[in-house]
């Protein structure tokens, strides 16, 4: 199915006239999948720095398009503007720069968008120590926090901490093969795309979240552990991550979660 037949094609036409529009993409994730039936097109609207202001004040940043034949939205997105795209490539979260990872030109007045979208989807390379180090401080906290779930049988805290150990430890493991992170939602699917990993991560992961108990922590722990020398031996990751955890307010920054 090409992309410029339906919905894609009338939306193209359309948008090509308003001049306010400065490009228009298919999201990568909907370039892979735009002919699953029943499948709503996500598409990314660049628009003038100015227009994004002023979208972004009175919080119209989402796209969508109905087709009155069936009266239901066959095309949904967002806004955006080039100085994001400038900001996501100077400085944007792995998610952030993930959202744009495939994605397609159907049409730009902007001569640089390939060479900008480039440079957003390309692994931070300068990061990937210091981001290792602050994972790998998480990795270790919440190791700690399932054993001691699992002893008091705090069934509340032990599943947040199975989440938070396999939040982490598959970041590990992604920034190892340096590929983006691409959020939740896709976590798992990225790992298993993943070159360098420890073999049967991917049943450890699922044997916790199903059964958890100390033999499937231990076993999952270990392998990722094990896997490398990930950090210096002399690095405190009681301070990364009381640091990432307790301070984060105070630098006003995003979670480390989602860096």
């Amino acid at each position: 199915m090409s992309i410029f037949s339906g919905h894609l094609a009338h939306l193209s036409e359309q948008l090509q006239y308003d001049p306010s529009v400065l490009a228009l993409l298919l999201a990568g994730e909907e370039a892979s999948y735009s002919g699953a039936a029943g499948a709503e097109l996500n598409v990314i609207v660049v628009v003038s720095d100015q227009e994004f202001e002023e979208r972004l004040q009175d919080g119209r940043l989402h796209y969508k398009m109905t087709d009155p034949a069936i009266g239901a939205e066959t095309v949904t997105g967002r806004y955006i503007s080039p100085r994001y795209l400038e900001k996501i490539a100077r400085a944007g979260s792995e998610p952030a720069r993930f959202a744009f990872m495939g994605a397609v030109i159907v049409f730009s007045r902007l001569p640089e968008l390939r060479t900008m979208l480039n440079e957003i989807t390309e692994y931070p390379l300068h990061l990937k120590q210091a981001n290792i180090n602050r994972f790998y401080a998480q990795f270790e906290a919440w190791y700690q926090e399932c054993k001691r779930a699992l002893v008091q049988q705090e069934h509340y805290v032990l599943h947040q901490s199975i989440m938070n150990l396999l939040l982490f430890g598959g970041r590990l493991i992604l920034a190892h093969n340096e590929m983006l992170y691409p959020g939740q939602k896709l976590l798992v699917h990225m790992l298993q795309h993943a070159r360098r990993k420890p073999e049967q991560l991917l049943s450890s992961m699922q044997s916790l979240m199903v059964t958890p108990s100390e033999t499937c922590l231990e076993r999952l722990y270990r392998q990722i552990r094990d896997y490398r020398n990930w950090v210096n031996e002399e690095l405190n990751w009681t301070d990364y991550a009381m640091m990432d955890n307790e301070m984060q307010w105070l630098r006003q920054s995003v979670s480390v979660g989602d860096i």
